[in-house]
């Protein structure tokens, strides 16, 4: 059922609809950081290289587990974001509903989580494997290559999107606050339920009517 609570505070919802904006900016460019990195890893195979310039190869069984693990958790956060924000337009979408703020809450807790798992789990694979893009590359950082692909180049783009995924995080993560309040303010504004109003309003009448004297007639 629709709960009658006083209108929540503006500021919340607006908040939570910057934050959810700036997390799918923040989403989208680590996905296209990470998408460039893995073109400059399959497209290097064909080029011609030009005089002094040495090929980039990459190990045998080059370790993507990492790079493509943050990829997938950020292309999900990305799609959610959009589909969020497209049904925060629909008035029914924004009602309070005690079953849907609990979902929210949920489904909020359940895209922070899985962010800091493909973070945590970036960061150790990548240390663990001297074979990983990201170690391997900034290990070569100096070493020049071809013109249009350098190691340097995948080696700042896998830094600059573990810590742009960090960000996205943590307004993931102050998400989850807003909805909380939100739902603590729905709770404590929350009117008493039809039935119990009604009891209410006939024990005050039959309280009232004891006190009243019989008319003489």
């Amino acid at each position: 059922m629709e709960l009658s609570i006083v209108p929540r505070a503006h500021w919340l919802s607006r908040l939570r609809s910057c934050l959810r904006l700036l997390i799918l900016v923040l989403s989208g460019a680590v996905v296209c950081m990470l998408m460039h990195t893995l073109e400059i890893y399959r497209g290097n195979r064909y080029l011609d290289l030009r005089r002094g310039e040495l090929p980039m190869t990459w190990p045998a069984h080059t370790n993507l587990a990492p790079t493509i693990i943050l990829f997938v958790i950020a292309a999900a956060n990305f799609l959610a974001s959009i589909a969020i924000l497209s049904l925060s337009f629909k008035r029914s979408f924004r009602r309070p509903f005690r079953s849907r703020d609990v979902y929210r809450i949920v489904a909020g807790s359940f895209g922070v989580i899985m962010w800091i798992t493909a973070l945590v789990v970036f960061n150790l694979l990548d240390k663990a494997s001297k074979a990983s893009l990201g170690r391997y590359s900034c290990t070569n950082a100096n070493v020049l290559s071809n013109g249009r692909y350098q190691y340097r180049a995948v080696c700042e783009e896998q830094g600059v999107a573990f810590y742009t995924a960090i960000g996205a995080a943590l307004a993931e993560t102050l998400t989850l606050i807003t909805l909380a309040i939100s739902a603590i303010l729905s709770v404590k504004h929350q009117e008493p339920p039809p039935t119990i109003r009604i009891r209410e309003k006939n024990n005050s009448i039959s309280s009232g009517s004891q006190f009243q004297r019989p008319l003489k007639r």
